[in-house]
């Protein structure tokens, strides 16, 4: 292999380590360097060390559909899905039309494709070869990545190629690559030589300057010249770009044959994934004679490699030549030809009827929007997009073309294509009615919650709702109950937030819970005992509610500050998107899951929510999401790491996510016994009217350390006064301790302590079951209190305080804000051992705990993973790797091990 023996060890070393390792690589480089070449020689590698190798090649748009791709990768083993989970079988069933119609999410079928892999690769080792990913449908080049990074513990190799000059940058999947260089001259002058071992040297130096060190260009153009016999250079093609000129060459030799077997060929180039004998029915339907005669003849020409029923080019570049070269008129008589052979198949009947019009074409556009209902149906989004972005080109009314492109960019914002959700949105709004714009602003504000990504700012969603709301009264209610999220996270207590609050009321029935949500978000203190109520109501059947409703309740209730009710909603909410497979959804969800219950002080499960949240960010492509996830590590990092503020980059517009960052950087500070730092950032979170009721006592006890007490002390009492609505025994708590702070060591600062812990559910000295719904602030409270008790001289009290405080904050994992009550309880004079062991939950990271919990609680390993959107060997590993950690060698362990987290 000229100039490629380094890629080709590169490429069989992977191969060699399957066994141990799996492994995912790109070859990059322009069309002809010598990708596919070295793909071919991995396959004979791996074929003659006994892998199963499965194929699949991306093509250009006008020849394939939605999950073209996946379909040719999988089409041979997908009857072996039956082994699968439940809810991953059924996705890759949907997909392949072999069960009832559903539409599974995206991750949910990917994580399918990956399981369904790992079981073959137990069999037998997998090379995967994906050729031309730059052509391939954007959900397949997702999947691609997905599983192209979760090849570590499976004996898989996959390799893929990407021309480097070529491509959506959509369709990358982010994975490990190696590029290919130009030949050497001494391997492209060893390369002629061996193809001819009389040619001249001007014929040489001629087809050395114009292939540029291209293998293929090499071989193409001295081919050309011995086939004709030609001794001089003048037969070559003329100077192009390197493609062209071997796409000119290909299609010079496909114009060698018979019309009849050029003909052939274009229905094949044509037919993405077509059979022999499918490619027969469509020659027969073109008036094409003897067809097998014709496809031995391009055989014969070496064009073409039929095995089985399927036929493969020998170089992708012989497809888009055959196609290129071809006159419009018999393109579309093939595409046409094709529909017929296909008529059975709506999806591809319609799609090769949409290439074979001329036009615009209603009927066509109504063919092919049924086909996209189809394939979101078997949960082919993507297909569905790009179906409905080409009936929008073909439909003749501008209404249906906005429509239909405002369908497209909902489809891709569901299949996690948020660029091209964006695209889309722009091309419609350039035909669109008010009603469609308003559908617009809906997918828009989506794609905004969770990848920060477009969206209208507050006066385009009012202004969207105006007009949307003489046609379409929930639409418009949709379009004003985002702008109450946008108004409390950019805008809260702002005159804009009474605007929309108003417009709510106008167009809704008082007894409509958006009514009641939108007033909790953006009025919370205007009644807020009838609010308290309402929501509480909202909730009496809270288990049987929708997710949206649930997790709408969850920040009304937030509002008021009931949150062990939200916690309760928040629970409903994810647990319906999971059940559900909506899972952008539930990654915006688990983060506001995470939160709730990290200020109610159960650091171990926000760390176990907050981590996947964070992998489906990362895989759904939600920036926002992960965003807002790192924000949750600086908060729980105050909590349980001593190693001061942990960096984070936060959005511009996301006003709330810089004030809960500057809280966790103030708490951090605190706990490091910084106040002084602590104090800036503080004061500042205060000034939010979520965050100021919840950091009051954070910022009381800076301003006291700081010296700083008459500094705060009206920030408190402001605090304090404008919460005085709400039937809160956290805010009351903090509001409490707070103020005993700031007593100093007035006798009245014991009052005020001993109050704050009645309220939070610790009225005397316990263990940490005492705590109540928020362990760690009534831990907090004990501690300072322990502090003004030592500081009286009341030293027996004070060990009582200080060592409950201490074991809660060991029990939680709050570890520098146990050893500073560790340290007051020495200064106390008790012997404190301050290096205890870590639990067996410290041991593991946040995904190993969550899976332990789950196999604590007894459920399979396929269980566990189609709850975790994990293949299950996935989740084998994990334990594999879980249970040394731990000392144990059974399942059966874990539940005593881990009880209490189960």
């Amino acid at each position: 292999m000229h100039g490629r023996g380094r890629e080709q060890a590169v490429l069989r070393g992977l191969l060699a380590q399957a066994g141990q390792r799996g492994s995912a690589l790109i070859i990059r480089g322009p069309a002809g360097i010598g990708k596919s070449t070295l793909v071919d020689d991995a396959r004979a590698t791996a074929l003659a060390s006994g892998f199963r190798v499965l194929t699949c090649a991306g093509v250009q748009r006008e020849s394939s559909s939605g999950l073209a791709g996946l379909q040719q990768l999988l089409h041979v083993v997908v009857d072996r899905a039956d082994q699968l989970p439940d809810r991953q079988r059924a996705a890759l069933h949907s997909v392949f039309g072999l069960g009832p119609g559903t539409s599974p999410d995206p991750l949910v079928l990917a994580v399918a494709v990956l399981a369904l892999l790992e079981d073959l690769a137990q069999e037998q080792p997998l090379l995967l070869i994906v050729e031309d990913v730059q052509w391939l449908d954007e959900p397949t080049a997702n999947l691609i990545g997905f599983v192209g990074r979760r090849l570590r513990d499976s004996a898989i190799v996959m390799l893929l190629t990407r021309r480097s000059e070529a491509g959506d940058p959509g369709t990358d999947p982010g994975l490990p690559e190696v590029v290919l260089d130009r030949l050497t001259d001494g391997d492209a002058i060893a390369l002629l030589a061996e193809l001819d071992p009389g040619m001249r040297r001007e014929v040489r130096d001629r087809i050395l300057d114009e292939a540029e060190g291209n293998p293929l260009a090499l071989v193409e153009l001295s081919r050309g010249l011995i086939e004709r016999g030609l001794h001089d250079a003048g037969g070559l093609p003329t100077r192009l770009p390197l493609s062209a000129r071997l796409e000119n060459v290909f299609a010079d030799q496909v114009a060698r044959l018979s019309l009849p077997a050029q003909d052939l060929l274009l229905l094949a180039a044509a037919g993405t994934g077509v059979t022999l004998t499918e490619l027969g029915k469509a020659a027969r339907e073109l008036g094409i004679d003897e067809p097998e005669q014709r496809l031995r003849e391009a055989e014969r020409a070496e064009l073409v490699r039929p095995a089985g029923d399927e036929l493969s080019f020998r170089h992708p570049l012989i497809r888009s030549a055959i196609h290129g070269a071809a006159s419009f008129p018999r393109r579309i008589a093939a595409h046409r030809a094709l529909a017929e052979v296909f008529a059975g198949d709506p999806e591809r009947s319609a799609w090769h009827r949409s290439a074979g019009t001329v036009g615009r074409d209603e009927l066509v556009a109504r063919d092919l929007e049924t086909a996209a209902e189809l394939a979101r149906t078997r949960g082919a989004l993507g297909g569905a997009m790009r179906y409905l972005e080409r009936a929008a080109e073909l439909s003749p009314d501008p209404g249906q073309t906005a429509r239909r492109l405002a369908r497209a960019a909902d489809a891709a914002r569901q299949s996690g294509l948020p660029d091209a959700a964006l695209r889309l949105i722009a091309a419609a709004k350039k035909h669109a009615d008010p009603l469609v714009v308003a559908d617009l602003a809906v997918t828009e504000s989506f794609l905004a919650i969770t990848t920060g990504a477009g969206g209208l700012d507050i006066g385009g969603l009012l202004e969207s709702a105006e007009r949307a709301a003489p046609v379409d009264r929930d639409t418009a209610a949709s379009l004003l109950m985002f702008a109450a999220i946008r108004c409390r996270q950019e805008a809260p207590g702002s005159a804009t937030a009474g605007h929309v609050l108003d417009r709510v009321r106008e167009l809704l029935p008082g007894d409509d819970p958006r009514v009641t949500m939108a007033t909790a978000y953006l009025a919370p203190t205007r009644d807020a005992e009838r609010l308290v109520t309402a929501v509480r109501a909202a909730t009496r059947h809270l288990a049987v509610l929708p997710a949206a409703a649930a997790t709408g309740l969850a920040m009304a209730a937030e509002q008021l500050y009931d949150w062990p009710l939200a916690g309760s909603c928040w629970a409903v909410g994810a647990e319906g998107h999971r059940r559900a497979g909506t899972l952008t959804d539930l990654a915006g969800v688990q983060v506001q899951q995470a939160r709730n219950l990290l200020v109610r002080g159960r650091l171990a499960e926000a760390v176990v929510v907050a981590d996947e949240a964070r992998r489906l960010g990362t895989d759904r492509g939600l920036p926002l999401v992960v965003a807002a996830v790192d924000v949750l590590d600086a908060q729980l990092a105050a909590w349980r790491q001593a190693d001061g503020p942990v960096p984070v980059t936060v959005p511009e517009n996301r006003v709330d996510l810089r004030f809960h960052l500057g809280w966790a950087h103030g708490l951090a500070a605190l706990a490091a016994g910084r106040p002084a730092d602590a104090l800036g950032e503080l004061i500042e979170a205060a000034g939010h009217p979520d965050l100021g009721p919840l950091a009051v006592a954070d910022l009381a006890e800076a301003g006291v350390r700081a010296g700083a007490a008459d500094r705060v002390a009206p920030v408190v009492a402001a605090i304090e006064e404008r919460t005085r609505a709400f039937d809160s025994r956290l805010l009351r708590g903090l509001t409490e301790r707070a103020r005993g702070l700031l007593a100093g060591d007035d006798d009245r600062a014991e009052e005020h302590f001993r109050a704050a812990l009645g309220l939070t559910g610790a009225a005397g000295p316990g263990g940490p079951e005492a705590a109540g719904e928020f362990p760690l602030q009534v831990a907090r409270t004990r501690l300072v209190y322990g502090e003004w008790l030592r500081r009286q001289r009341r030293t027996a009290d004070a060990r009582a305080e200080l060592a409950v405080a201490a074991t809660t904050f060991e029990h939680a994992g709050a570890h520098p804000w146990a050893a500073r009550a560790q340290a007051e309880l020495r200064s106390a004079g008790v012997a404190v051992d301050s290096a205890a062991a870590l639990t067996g939950a410290a041991l593991l990271t946040a995904q190993e705990l969550q899976i332990a919990r789950l196999a604590a609680g007894g459920l399979t390993n396929k269980e566990i993973a189609d709850q975790l959107f994990l293949s299950h060997r996935t989740v084998g590993a994990h334990l594999y790797r879980i249970f040394p950690k731990l000392g144990i060698t059974s399942r059966a362990a874990l539940t005593g091990l881990l009880g209490d987290l189960a």
